[in-house]
């Protein structure tokens, strides 16, 4: 009767390392899995009482200790995981030393339009006020990402 208990829990804890390691969600093998390291221990209690329930569970609680550490530190789990120490970017363009700089205006700007500013094109806008086609303009400030000009006197 051990070797089919031993069985039941040996196969739960496969299936629920497939569910980990292959099967994405919770699906049928996780569930399969519990259900089978459940009846074990419900079986194990049957057969021998209590303390045996009692060596079970701590048999159980062990086995998915080392089961847990051995998968944390597989090639699998590092080859479906996201490394945690990727760079990252920023996607924010820094427009500030523009200000001060002068251009021309492509489009009628009323109150946004497109510039021409050191020989680039930019989307810009005015504090409300309506600035004609190729009128010059000068950056007045910066606002994130906004570029606010007035027009050159």
């Amino acid at each position: 009767m051990i070797t089919i208990i031993a069985l039941l829990i040996i196969v739960g804890f496969i299936l629920l390392s497939i569910e980990l390691l292959l099967v994405p969600g919770f699906s049928v093998p996780g569930l399969a899995g519990i259900t089978m390291i459940g009846y074990g221990i419900f079986k194990a209690s049957k057969v021998y009482g209590y303390s045996g329930a009692g060596i079970t569970v701590l048999v159980s609680v062990v086995v998915s200790l080392i089961l847990m550490r051995a998968v944390l530190k597989s090639r699998t789990i590092k080859f479906i995981t996201l490394d945690h120490n990727q760079k990252g970017s920023t996607a924010v363009n820094d427009y500030s030393s523009l200000i001060g700089k002068e251009g021309k205006a492509l489009s009628d700007l009323r109150p946004s339009g497109i510039a021409i500013i050191e020989g680039k094109r930019y989307d810009v806008v005015t504090d409300g006020e309506y600035i004609d086609e190729n009128s010059e303009l000068i950056v007045d400030k910066i606002e994130g990402t906004r570029i606010i000009i007035t027009l050159l006197k």
